[in-house]
């Protein structure tokens, strides 16, 4: 693996950028020359950026107003704040957590990759990434979502309003994600998932997209869709395999392997999981029977929302 062609200063002010690189440096890919500068040294970055290169300033951002408008790309880190000022368009300033993120900002965009934290593909307002985030390709994201450390974002997709996305998920391209998702650590949204408002995808739950894997034998743009209802739980280390539909409010226990469909508000568990109850809209366990057949009522304990079971169906009386 060949490293960027990086030119390094022992100027004092920019030793912390200096050392954080250096730590970073081995895992990335080759890329054109970057320089590291301290903001005094705005007549050096002037010139490299006349040059072509890409430069990391350790200094105030607002010291530099007259570097933005140069061609190239221009870093300046001022932990908690790093500036992006890309060869076209406007500057942006992000929130960073000290110089190792910094230092991967920097290596990022001379390894020819998106800056983690900042992408060319539109997003709305008010939607904040992790500088450790990876993003490729045009992603939407709501206002007031939230995408934390080491995750990625492969586009074409659509993330809504209000999500939380946790350390180190990835969501594929063409998948579909609804208002006030919260989808937890170390799980992968694969293409042909659909996720619904409210949905809650517990730490390191799984989902399939194609039925009959092969290594030798792709199956890309064949995969299954998988649909996920409105307000649906699906608890720790569970396994959703591709093709199933869960109903709105359904509740997947911790560790269920999901075979098929699920009704509405049907609670399930173990593997292959079945249906072992129903759950409310609040979460908590209905005391209704799983009988294929007959009628009966009754009241959740913790919210006091009423349902009626119809066989194996229920629904909310109003």
């Amino acid at each position: 693996m060949t490293t960027p062609r990086l030119h390094l200063t022992d100027h004092p002010a920019a030793a912390a950028a200096v050392a954080a690189l250096r730590d970073a440096v081995e895992a990335v890919d080759a890329a054109p020359d970057g320089r590291v500068l301290a903001a005094d040294q705005a007549d050096a970055a002037r010139a490299a950026l006349a040059r072509g290169e890409a430069v990391l300033l350790a200094g105030r951002p607002h010291d530099l107003d007259g570097l933005r408008a140069l061609g190239g790309l221009l870093v300046v880190a001022d932990p908690p704040w790093l500036l992006v000022s890309p060869a076209a368009g406007p500057a942006r300033a992000l929130v960073i957590d000290g110089w190792p993120a910094a230092a991967w900002a920097f290596l990022g965009a001379l390894a020819g990759r998106a800056v983690p934290g900042e992408s060319t593909p539109p997003r709305a307002d008010g939607a904040t990434l992790h500088p450790t985030v990876a993003v490729d390709g045009p992603v939407e994201l709501g206002p007031g979502t939230r995408v934390w450390h080491f995750s990625k974002l492969l586009g074409p997709c659509t993330i809504g309003a209000g999500c939380s996305l946790g350390q180190n998920v990835v969501v594929e391209r063409h998948v579909q994600i609804g208002d006030n998702v919260r989808i937890q650590n170390n799980v992968s949204v694969y293409s042909g998932v659909i996720l619904e408002d409210d949905v809650f995808c517990g730490p390191s739950m799984v989902f399939t997209n194609v039925g009959t894997p092969r290594s030798h034998f792709p199956r890309k743009g064949s995969y299954q869709t998988t649909r996920v209802g409105r307000g649906a739980s699906i608890g720790a280390n569970a396994t959703v395999v591709c093709g199933v539909r869960l109903g709105p409010y359904a509740f997947v226990g911790a560790g269920a392997v999901v075979t098929r469909d699920v009704p509405a508000h049907g609670l399930v568990y173990g593997n292959p999981a079945r249906l072992r109850g129903w759950a409310c809209y609040c979460g908590v366990r209905l005391p209704l029977g799983v009988e294929p057949d007959g009628e009966e009522h009754g009241a959740c304990e913790a919210c006091g929302r009423r349902y009626r079971r119809r066989g194996l169906s229920i629904e909310e009386e109003r």
